[in-house]
């Protein structure tokens, strides 16, 4: 992530509105934010060096628990939260939550890549080995749908959720024998 030292008035008229409206501070409080599609943490001329740096392994932590006490950085958060307050601790965790939700994305895109072509050689074969059941799956997911919950990401509805663990009992063997009919024979 490439550093750009500014003056608040510097700041683009989109950073200007995310520090007022989602930060909660004026522009003369302006210490740190990022663009994040472009690579760039813009930091007020004034912050120092080590201040900076301690900026930039915030950003850069690469797990979850950036704010730990146990890590490397919880300590320098609590810090800059003294020093700079909220709406800098805040400016800092999103352009970290932003670079870890970043990296989740990729990882689960290069899985999606192997996964797939093996999905797309079950569903195209003319044998598969288990019988799709639509209207049973349809049944999983409209229960999980109609529950009105999120998922953690909210990238999903929780229909998904019921599919994908209906998935996983049926890859487990943990429904063997819960199928007596005929039409579900593929099951188990």
């Amino acid at each position: 992530m490439q550093v750009e030292k500014i003056t608040p008035k510097e700041l683009t008229s989109d950073l200007i509105f995310r520090l007022n409206h989602l930060y909660h501070a004026e522009l003369g409080e302006f210490i740190v934010m990022a663009d994040n599609r472009k690579e760039i943490l813009y930091v007020n001329k004034k912050v120092p060096k080590k201040d900076i740096d301690g900026f930039l392994k915030v950003v850069m932590f690469p797990d979850y628990a950036v704010a730990d006490d146990n890590a490397p950085t919880g300590q320098f958060l609590d810090y800059v939260y003294k020093k700079y307050g909220f709406s800098t601790y805040h400016a800092l965790m999103d352009i970290h939550s932003w670079r870890m939700e970043q990296k989740e994305k990729k990882q689960a895109e290069e899985a999606a890549k192997a996964i797939i072509p093996l999905i797309e050689k079950v569903v195209n074969s003319e044998n598969p080995i288990v019988k799709y059941d639509e209207f049973l799956n349809f049944e999983i997911w409209k229960h999980g749908f109609h529950l009105g919950k999120s998922t953690p990401k909210n990238t999903t509805n929780y229909g998904s959720v019921y599919e994908f663990y209906f998935g996983y009992l049926l890859g487990s063997g943990l429904l063997k024998g819960v199928f007596d009919n005929e039409s579900q024979a593929g099951y188990h």
